[in-house]
């Protein structure tokens, strides 16, 4: 008997925002209760921190760069996003019935029946949990396994918040300072950050809104970020407690995530596209009754966009397309490696209408992460993660490290060459040992 799937997400969820991960400023009962019952993947990543790059990722199990999606406005749509290829063709030709409630955002705010779903709710979290119980109470008895993805757009609501702006679903309760959060360990501004983010930061005074922040407005920024991932985490409760209601619950799969993280005043950043652990890693929670062992937490570096495919296509009996660079996350979870490899990589372009786009790209592995962008004074960024959680040393500035910096250098250049990244090789540090004839092909078209 297949199972029926429902993956909930939400907008701008960082990883760390659990109270089960350890987050003390912020509950998450409804999400501790699925990891519980579950698994929590502890380290998974998108692979574009923004909402329709990493949104047409998760719908393809593709790479970003290799559909030409760089920004919230591509030029195109990707035709592999409504092909019979993307992951709800792929189930809905397998037989489940399809249906998607609220944010679609990959590229259009609303799926529809060319997305390969039912529509059943707008954008937007008013109704969503009432339209997915309807949903739900129709497929008791059914004999159709069901698919239904529901998208909340909270807590992306703190990009509101922070630009002094209304907040769609209601206001946030406001507290003392003495009441909100601390600052985190990694705020301010670190020596040796690359040149290119506060470039791109300070472009951008209307999109951020923390230009003026002083460090008690940043203390109730986290507050409000706290208290809206608090609201999607209710919703998220009333949506399990539906399941519960109509007894589809033990045979469903449940998968939470995210498409981006939001910086939550690490390094003084707010909002997303940085390559900060805090915008680059998500929430993601898996639950099969009987299949993934309660209490599982999973430290592999997984990919959310290349693996997320696979994994659902692998629950539903279904052959995932061939050539994907992901991999199921249940064998990762059975033998605790991820059979897309020990590493994974994060893209990022920060667009600008009066100035050349900024790229960026981030290798992470199992305990180092090497991050690049393509432009500026201290453009190379290299983390021990273990050692440093928080991103404050940049090691690629100690020559002890030389032999790491290479071989990161190295592996970011095979991967970019493997995948077609065309956009980033002119802008990588090349290994020092690089072929000539690979730096003839990157450069036989100078710009």
């Amino acid at each position: 008997m297949r199972p029926n799937i429902l993956l909930v997400t939400t907008d701008q969820h960082s990883g760390h925002m659990l109270s089960c991960a350890g987050a003390t400023h912020v509950a998450t009962p409804n999400l501790d209760r699925l990891a519980a019952e579950g698994a929590r993947f502890d380290r998974a990543y998108v692979t574009f921190p923004l909402c329709v790059p990493s949104r047409i990722s998760m719908a393809t199990g593709m790479h970003p760069h290799e559909l030409g999606v760089h920004s919230n406005s591509p030029a195109r749509e990707p035709e592999r996003v409504r092909g019979p290829q993307s992951l709800a063709h792929l189930l809905g030709a397998a037989g489940y019935r399809t249906g998607h409630a609220g944010k679609w955002h990959a590229t259009r705010p609303d799926a529809d029946t060319g997305d390969g779903f039912e529509w059943l709710r707008e954008f937007g979290d008013a109704g969503l949990v009432e339209a997915a119980g309807e949903f739900l109470a129709d497929q008791v008895g059914a004999e159709r396994p069901f698919f239904l993805v529901v998208s909340f757009d909270d807590p992306h609501t703190i990009c509101e918040v922070a630009r002094n702006q209304p907040s769609y679903y209601g206001p946030v309760p406001s507290a003392d300072l003495a009441d909100a959060p601390n600052l985190p360990a990694s705020f301010g501004r670190q020596p040796f950050e690359p040149e290119a983010l506060r470039t791109e930061q300070a472009a951008a005074p209307f999109v951020y809104g923390t230009a003026a922040y002083t460090p008690e407005d940043w203390r109730r920024y986290r507050h409000h970020y706290a208290r809206l991932v608090e609201r999607a985490d209710d919703r998220v409760g009333r949506l399990l407690a539906e399941l519960d209601r109509t007894g589809l619950a033990e045979s469903t799969v449940v998968v939470f995530t995210s498409d981006h993280g939001d910086g939550d005043a690490a390094h003084a950043w707010n909002q997303k596209t940085a390559l900060y652990e805090e915008v680059v890693r998500v929430p993601l929670l898996v639950r099969w009754p009987g299949q993934v062992p309660a209490g599982t937490v999973a430290p592999t570096p997984v990919s959310v966009g290349l693996d997320l495919l696979p994994t659902l296509c692998d629950a539903a009996g279904v052959g995932p397309p061939s050539g994907l660079a992901g991999s199921s996350l249940l064998g990762t979870l059975a033998d605790g490696a991820r059979a897309g490899g020990d590493h994974v990589v994060v893209e990022t372009t920060f667009v600008g209408s009066d100035r050349p786009s900024t790229h960026g790209r981030a290798l992470v592995g199992s305990r180092y992460k090497y991050v690049v962008y393509g432009w500026g004074r201290y453009r190379e960024q290299l983390f021990d993660l273990v050692e440093d959680p928080g991103e404050m040393v940049n090691l690629a500035v100690e020559s002890r490290h030389a032999g790491l910096l290479e071989d990161c250098r190295r592996r970011l250049l095979d991967w970019c060459l493997a995948t077609g990244d065309r956009l980033m090789l002119k802008r990588l540090v090349l290994p020092a040992d690089v072929s000539p004839d690979v730096v003839e092909e990157i450069y036989a078209v100078p710009y």
